[in-house]
């Protein structure tokens, strides 16, 4: 006697399997946080500009002397221009605040958003290098900046490997 088991119901299907969840790499982890830092670090830089250009706008304010017309005009242009760097600053820090966020979210947007502005901020450390004041200042904010750029271009495949919405589970 031989016993025929009945064939499968094709409504019936295998529950879908559990998504693979891959571990953040530490170097993706302190990019990210790298740029985070980096992030606030520039966007208090920006505010202090954005007291001096204040400060230069309440000095313009109060000079009255007859002997230099003008003078308070030319503070007052002064300031325009502090001010209009100064969101320029803030700006490019909340940029780096920001993709340094979504880089710990796995975002692979905020990865090359993150080189690119890693790169920018290398360059510009890059330039103050030959100031003796600021000299040491400069090569800890190019090297942490070649960090990033050095973490965040070699974990590509932790971003590519991720799903889209992994960020939502």
């Amino acid at each position: 006697m031989t016993q025929t088991t009945p064939p499968a119901d094709p409504a019936w299907s295998a529950p879908p399997a559990e998504p693979v969840v891959i571990a953040r790499p530490g170097m993706v982890t302190a990019a990210g946080i790298t740029l985070i830092v980096l992030g606030v670090l520039t966007i208090l830089l920006g505010l202090l500009l954005l007291l001096g250009a204040a400060l230069f706008a309440g000095a313009g304010g109060a000079i009255e002397a007859p002997e230099m017309p003008g003078m308070g005009g030319m503070f007052g242009a002064f300031a325009g221009i502090i001010f209009v760097l100064a969101f320029i600053v803030a700006g490019f820090g909340v940029l780096q605040l920001l993709s340094g966020i979504k880089v710990l979210a796995g975002r692979n947007w905020a990865r090359i958003t993150g080189i690119v502005v890693a790169a920018i901020a290398g360059v510009l450390a890059l330039t103050g290098l030959g100031q003796a004041d600021g000299a040491i200042l400069n090569i800890v904010l190019l090297v942490a900046n070649a960090f990033v750029i050095f973490a965040l271009a070699t974990a590509g495949s932790w971003f590519s490997a991720r799903p889209p919405d992994a960020a939502l589970r």
